[in-house]
Parts: structure tokens; sequence; C-alpha cells
């Protein structure tokens, strides 16, 4: 099986790793100015692994191939993207006149509406969709530190668009088994993608705001969370989508008294404090564009999100100092 991955960040190169590890030949499409890093060095792995008992430490340098072009005729059968959300439209194009007969696998997190602007360019029958949920961290250059998950609600979610279970779904769910990474196959793909990004929105929001992981972590932080969620899952309600019949959203509209105390447990468990800092502090631009679509969208649609606009202080500023600090 030869696969090429579009994307050298946490999530691609941690997935692709794992599937060189299972006896699959990976690729890594790399841009020009970067590849002589990566054919020279590789790319260095640092990995909390809690699939296994206690969780054990891995540091290994991972050897794909590496390319900084890609063709039609190359042979890929699939081509795994997992580029940051606002790289997608950059990249659409190339993906449309260069995948051949390749199945495109959208490995990422994608913003409410990028799969519209997907079926701009490619047919339903060229790709299906995956929500990476067994793996976090963060990356900088060519190291990677990452988390890969071991509790059993954190599945690799795929599904095609229109929720067909279909023969290449069955290979890519058999390849990611034998990967170990919990694969699992969901009817409604686009509902589940579209819920969950209000979630990380808001969860990233709420974790800037609260300043510290322990912070983020308590009940009022929390609760917060989940008001400004539930105001953003209207967005979903007005594109036809019903959150309550999503999981695993709609358990997030329980009680208070039982989901606070269930999702500080969650938020307790190893590896989650590092798939936040992570996210935040090695992906800015892709966490701040998250929030502000989130808060453009509500805007669309004429909701009214206050909760959700409240944390809008927090996150511009705490972004402009990143800004900042990167100039100097």
């Amino acid at each position: 099986m030869k696969i090429l991955n579009i994307g050298v960040g946490v999530i691609g190169t941690t997935y692709s790793w794992q599937l060189q590890k299972a006896g699959f030949d990976l690729t890594h499409f790399v841009r020009k100015n970067k590849i002589n890093l990566y054919r020279e060095q590789g790319i260095k792995i640092r990995c909390l692994d809690l699939r296994k008992s206690g969780g054990v430490e891995i540091e290994e340098i991972y050897w794909p191939n590496f390319v900084d072009d890609f063709s039609a005729n190359d042979g890929y059968e699939y081509i795994l993207v997992s580029v940051n959300s606002n790289q997608l439209v950059e990249l659409l194009p190339e993906l449309s006149l260069k995948s051949g007969s390749a199945t495109i696998v959208f490995l990422q997190n994608m913003r409410i509406g990028d799969d519209e602007i997907i079926d701009q360019y490619l047919d339903k029958a060229k790709y299906i969709i995956a929500y990476p949920f067994k793996a976090g961290g963060g990356s900088k250059g060519n190291i990677i530190d990452t988390v890969i998950f071991g509790m059993s609600l954190t599945n690799t979610f795929i599904g095609e668009k229109d929720g067909k279970v279909t023969k290449r779904l069955k290979i890519i769910n058999n390849m990611l088994k034998k990967a170990d990474m919990n694969p699992k196959i969901i009817s409604k793909i686009i509902p589940y993608i579209r819920t969950h990004y209000v979630w990380a929105a808001c969860s990233v929001a709420a974790y800037i705001k609260a300043g510290t992981y322990d912070r983020f972590k308590e009940s009022d932080s929390i609760k917060e969370s989940y008001l400004a969620m539930r105001e953003g899952w209207k967005i979903c309600i007005k594109q036809g989508i019903n959150p309550k019949a999503v999981a695993p959203t709609c358990y997030y509209y329980l009680p208070f008294f039982i989901l606070v105390p269930f999702t500080r447990l969650l938020y307790n468990k190893k590896g989650m404090r590092e798939m936040f800092e992570g996210h935040v502090k090695h992906s800015p631009t892709e966490m701040k564009d998250m929030y502000f679509t989130l808060l453009a969208q509500g805007k669309k649609y004429g909701i009214k999100m206050p909760v959700c606009e409240g944390y809008q202080k927090y996150v511009s500023d705490y972004f402009q100092k990143k800004d900042d600090h990167s100039r100097y």
C-alpha cells in the first residue's frame, strides 16, 4: 500500500509513523525550502504512548520517503491530507490536478463549511473524511511532541460524506486498525466534524481565558465552556444538523451536575494537558482561526452568542502577545 502524506505536523506525522510501523509504504510531501532538512535529519518524534499500560515515553527518528512534488502518475493509492484547516484552500487545486486515481483522506480538523469548499474541487467519490481524535500535541520544525491516547473513546472517526460504508472505507478502517489507531466508521461524519469543531473552538477559548490547565479544568470554567458550546451548536441547527442526535455531542447537553464532574475526570486523564498545551503553543494560527471562524458563523446566521463572545478579549490578547513575541 503506497501512501502519500501531505502535512508534517503532529497529526499527519503521528498517523503516518504508526502506519509505517504497521508495514505500509509512507512518503511525505514537504515544501522545497524544507526538504533538505527532512532528508538529512528525518523527523524526531517524542511520543507519550498511552495505549500501553501506564504510558510509555518513546523517542526515535522517523524516516519515511520525502518528496517536494507529486503527480498523478506516482501511483499512490491513498493520500492523507493533514494540513491546518486554514491551508486547505491553497492545497485543493493541487489535489484536483495531481491526485490521480488515489483516494484522498482528509485526516484533520475542519472548519464549519470546509467540506463544502472541498466539493468545489473534488467529487465526493474522490475522498473520505476522518477525524484524528486518537492523537494530539504539537510540532516545531522537524520535531514532533505527540500523545497517542489509550482511552476507548478516543477514536479515529472515518466516514463517507453520503454515509455509505464502501469498500475503500473498510480498507482505511483495516489500515488504521493494523496501526492500532482505534478507527470507527460513522455514518454521520459531517455532523460529527461540525459539532466537534464547536467543542474544540470553545475549549481552546476557555483554556486561554483560564490561563493555566489547572484553572481550565475547574468547575466554573468547564460549565462556561459548555454554555459557549451550546450557543455554537445553534449554528449546526441552522445548517440542518441536530447536535443532540450526534455522539458524543449529545452527552454535552446532560445536566451540569453530571456533565461537569465527568469532564473533570476526562481532563485529568494522562495526556490531556499535553494535547491542549501542544495545540495552543504549536498551532496558534489555526487555534485563533477556529475561534473567530465560529464567531463569524454565528453572525452569519444571526445567532446571539454572549458567552462565546465573552472569550474574545482573552483570545485576542493572548494571540497578540504571541505575535509581538515572535517579532523579537
